[in-house]
């Protein structure tokens, strides 16, 4: 197996669970919080960026396999952080998402998949927005390389519709930034102690 598919596979298998233990704690939780702002209200519910919100799997594991392996070992590890403080987070202040009608979805397809999807992620856990944490953190493994700038903005498009999908608010958008932001620290802090503490 080759470098690329390993950390593909790896990173797969990491969302997997990931995932799994993210849809345990939102049925373990009652919502309590709502961080809803007059600010959400005015963004648009846009149905049709649903394949831009669905594409954060794929894109994280294609992300995997484009990075070097220093810095898909500093994301694996960030992320890895991110998924640990917010499943805190998620526990101690388990937030109420707000969303639309899905009957005001003129599109029966989208229509079926958003019911879906909302069926099975449920409006709860919100704030730190894990899809955000991740997203920007991929784009932070992959910036070395040439394909910095199209990994960018694809995880703008991304990130953004977290808000116009209505699956997040805000607060959830910057308290995922802020998490990739501490996690991408905390990881390439661990490295340095590793290859300092290995050189001696």
């Amino acid at each position: 197996m080759t470098l690329l598919a390993r950390q593909a596979l790896i990173a797969f298998g990491g969302m997997a669970i990931g995932l799994a233990m993210f849809l345990v704690i939102q049925r373990l939780v009652v919502p309590r919080y709502d961080f809803a702002t007059p600010a959400d209200s005015a963004i648009p519910f846009v149905p049709l960026t649903w394949p831009i919100y669905m594409l954060f799997f794929p894109f994280v594991i294609a992300t995997s396999a484009l990075a070097r392996e220093r810095d898909f070992d500093r994301f694996r590890h960030a992320v890895t952080i991110a998924f640990l403080l917010s499943f805190v987070c998620f526990v101690w202040f388990p937030e109420a998402i707000p969303r639309p009608d899905l009957a005001t979805i003129d599109n029966a397809f989208l229509r079926q998949r958003l019911a879906r999807l909302w069926m099975m992620d449920l409006a709860s856990n919100g704030c730190p927005s894990l899809h955000v944490s991740v997203t920007c953190l991929a784009c932070w493994m992959v910036w070395p390389t040439p394909h910095r700038w199209y990994v960018a903005a694809t995880g703008v498009l991304i990130c953004l519709s977290t808000l116009t999908l209505k699956q997040h608010t805000l607060v959830d958008v910057a308290g995922g930034l802020s998490m990739a932001l501490l996690c991408a620290g905390l990881a390439a802090r661990l490295k340095r102690q590793e290859v300092f503490g290995g050189a001696t």
